[in-house]
């Protein structure tokens, strides 16, 4: 078993940009070093998501940890918004990161990918364009069992365009994510709720694109590289669990490790579980 532990207590973050093929500037934290690794966050969030199992993947890995675009240091692009733009994105941070690795000799060319949520859904999508050295998934929510937003969509978008983004962020996150009342309860009381909140316009794009997406996951066979899925026992069927199930019948190299006691939120909730699952699956 690979200890992670602790912080990598060298690990000073850089910021920088990339720029992608539609010429929108995306930001990413830079910590770490050893063979590189990109992180993509889900929605209504930021790169901070990824930040505590970056710092404890630090010692054995440059961790590019991203912020989409919209968010942060990253533009939102002049065309309207597609996801095939995320995928430019991705590829863009990916590209950097091979080339750093490469003049200092960490690892090889290809970098590897990770990927939360509405994230995992964008690092699959970049995968099928460029090769990834190892793929990691965190419960990526495809419509396998139906609409992620659906109807209660409609109720989401009014809410967000008469400027209620609480009242917004409360709807997505019982319709759209499915989390149990107590969770959302805590949620409204953190600290990150206002911040939390204010990314509510941003969810409706992606929602529009995550139900536009197929009911079937058989294009994704074509993702040859190994693959980590980790699902976490607390989330709900839909759209979680049935859609990694379906991901792990199809695609050609894939593990299945469960978080226990863990939602969808366990990037927050157990760092180090996810780092040390991280960990093994890449230095295998």
């Amino acid at each position: 078993m690979i200890s992670v532990e602790a912080e990598h207590p060298a690990a000073a973050i850089a910021e920088g940009t990339v720029c992608s093929a539609d010429g929108t500037r995306i930001g990413f934290r830079r910590l770490g070093s050893g063979p590189a690794i990109v992180m993509v966050h889900g929605s209504v969030s930021t790169h901070t998501d990824w930040m505590p199992a970056a710092r404890l993947l630090a010692s054995r890995y440059t961790c590019y940890v991203m912020d989409r675009r919209g968010r942060r240091s990253s533009g939102s692009g002049c065309a309207p918004y597609t996801i095939e733009r995320e995928f430019e994105d991705i590829c863009a941070v990916l590209e950097m990161a091979e080339l750093e690795a490469a003049k200092l000799g960490a690892g090889g060319p290809a970098a590897a990918l990770a990927g939360h949520s509405y994230g995992a859904i964008c690092a699959m999508g970049a995968a099928l364009r460029r090769p990834v050295r190892k793929l990691i998934l965190y419960e990526p929510p495809l419509p396998v069992g139906g609409a992620i937003a659906g109807a209660p969509l409609a109720a989401y978008t009014h809410a967000v365009s008469e400027g209620h983004l609480e009242e917004a962020m409360e709807i997505g996150l019982r319709e759209f994510t499915r989390l149990r009342p107590p969770v959302i309860a805590a949620i409204r009381a953190s600290r990150g709720w206002p911040k939390l909140s204010k990314l509510a316009p941003t969810w409706t794009r992606e929602l529009e694109a995550m139900d536009a997406e197929p009911a079937s996951v058989e294009h994704y066979r074509a993702l040859a590289c190994p693959v980590l899925m980790l699902l976490g026992t607390l989330s709900p069927e839909h759209p979680f669990q049935m859609p990694t199930r379906a991901l792990a019948r199809t695609l050609p190299d894939v593990r299945v490790e469960a978080l226990a006691g863990q939602g969808h939120l366990g990037l927050r909730g157990a760092p180090q579980l996810v780092a040390r699952l991280m960990a093994e699956f890449l230095a295998s």
